[in-house]
């Protein structure tokens, strides 16, 4: 009996590594996390020997608070959310994964009469606040020497958005696939702005509680692989995975290709390089002070690179 067990725990890479607690991540809509789905649907994460386990949610408010709760071990989110999330939960976090560059995914979207961002001035904009919708929000007026000052700043999600402009409660709203694919197959609305127009100032990561990778150097490295094997799938069989990763978004696989046209996926090969750039701390620390500016956060960001990390080499 005892040559059959060790038999079983070489063919699952070692015991410990079967038997290891599985670290729960915590996901919502959004074309570039979706390889990651495609990832866990596919038995990938299984086949690099790894336990992990997505925990889907509607938003990024949700994914960052379900993360400072404590019920989760890691989230997909922008850099907003890390941020937010080192400066309410005690532990720091490592930037594990940059999945991508939204470049032109995130856009500004309005009804066709306002054609400018200037019109924007004393109307009402969704962007939920202290998220990725006020950054986005800051860096398109910006453009056009306005404020968030200069706006009447609404906190509705996601899910909200095209009822709140179908009824003018709101004159234009931050968004991203796939809700405003749906908002703009009405042709009565258009974008006015969108990330394509900041390159890689919008940035999307996989965070996971720095404790949890301590305890296993090479996690980094076996999610690496998981990665680079979910977009090895998506080009050997793109009829599969997109038809998987375009039903989570709940829009059609041309509609799906589509919004992945709006980021820069970031492959396999590529990650330690871009981990290790010191620009995405900068980008950690620029994101922070934009957030303490406008008061979305009420913690100091003197620090934040001791709280938000890159995996060491």
């Amino acid at each position: 009996m005892k040559w059959i067990l060790l038999l079983s725990c070489m063919l699952v890479v070692s015991c410990g590594k079967q038997d290891q607690k599985p670290v729960r991540i915590a996901i919502n809509p959004w074309p570039g996390y979706e390889f990651l789905y495609l990832a866990d649907q596919k038995g990938i994460f299984e086949d690099v020997g790894l336990n992990i386990e997505l925990v889907e949610l509607a938003s990024l408010a949700d994914v960052q608070r379900t993360y400072v709760q404590g019920r989760v071990d890691g989230m997909a989110s922008t850099m907003i959310e890390v941020v937010h999330a080192v400066g309410e939960a005690p532990d720091p976090l490592t930037l594990v994964l940059l999945p991508d560059y939204s470049n032109g995914g995130d856009v500004i979207v309005t009804r066709k009469e306002l054609s400018t961002l200037s019109e924007l001035k004393g109307k009402t904009v969704s962007a939920e606040l202290g998220s990725l919708g006020m950054f986005m929000l800051h860096l398109g007026l910006q453009k056009v020497e306005l404020g968030l000052e200069d706006v009447l700043l609404d906190n509705s999600e996601q899910l909200e958005i095209q009822d709140l402009l179908s009824d003018e409660t709101i004159d234009a709203a931050v968004t991203y696939p796939p809700f405003s694919t749906q908002i703009l197959r009405d042709p009565n609305y258009h974008v006015l702005f969108d990330s394509s127009e900041v390159p890689q100032q919008v940035i999307d990561v996989v965070s996971i509680k720095s404790s949890v990778i301590e305890q296993d150097p090479e996690w980094v490295i076996r999610f690496h692989q998981a990665w680079g094997k979910a977009l090895a799938y998506a080009r050997s069989d793109p009829e599969d995975a997109y038809r998987i990763m375009a039903e989570r978004e709940g829009i059609t696989v041309e509609e799906f290709e589509e919004a992945l046209q709006g980021l820069r996926l970031v492959d396999e090969n590529m990650q330690a390089l871009v981990l290790s750039d010191r620009s995405l701390i900068q980008n950690a620390k620029e994101v922070c002070s934009v957030l303490s500016s406008n008061r979305s956060i009420n913690f100091e960001c003197e620090g934040i690179e001791d709280k938000v990390r890159v995996p060491s080499r």
